[in-house]
């Protein structure tokens, strides 16, 4: 799998983050709490529907803000993916069965190692 873009909006201390990736090496680099775990822990929750950290929905919007948004795109065997994330402060994720048989027939399909 290949992500070929992000873009962050009012996600932890990112206003607003619009980045695109180079297929190859990518190095993020910057000073300390200046958001590059939060660009990898995105793209993570994208793949996983999780954080690494264990961060509740709540705990990723950023302060003062009601939800967030992640778009993530990326290319896997030849085929163009984007998946729109919205994290919402104050409500909780229900996820109904067939809810949960395309989440895992999606996740399937982008695995990341």
């Amino acid at each position: 799998m290949i992500v070929e873009s992000v873009e962050l909006k009012d996600y932890r201390n990112y206003e607003f983050l619009d980045m695109n990736f180079n297929e190859h090496v990518n190095i993020i680099y910057g000073d300390n709490a200046q958001g590059k775990t939060n660009i990898l822990e995105s793209i993570y929750m994208c793949s996983t529907s999780k954080s690494h950290r264990g961060s509740k929905d709540r705990e990723i919007v950023r302060f003062g803000e009601d939800e967030s948004h992640i778009k993530l795109n990326v290319l896997k065997h030849g085929m163009k993916y984007r998946i729109d994330m919205h994290l919402k402060k104050n409500k909780t994720k229900l996820l109904n069965f067939l809810e949960l048989l395309i989440l895992f027939s999606f996740l399937r399909k982008i695995l990341i190692l």
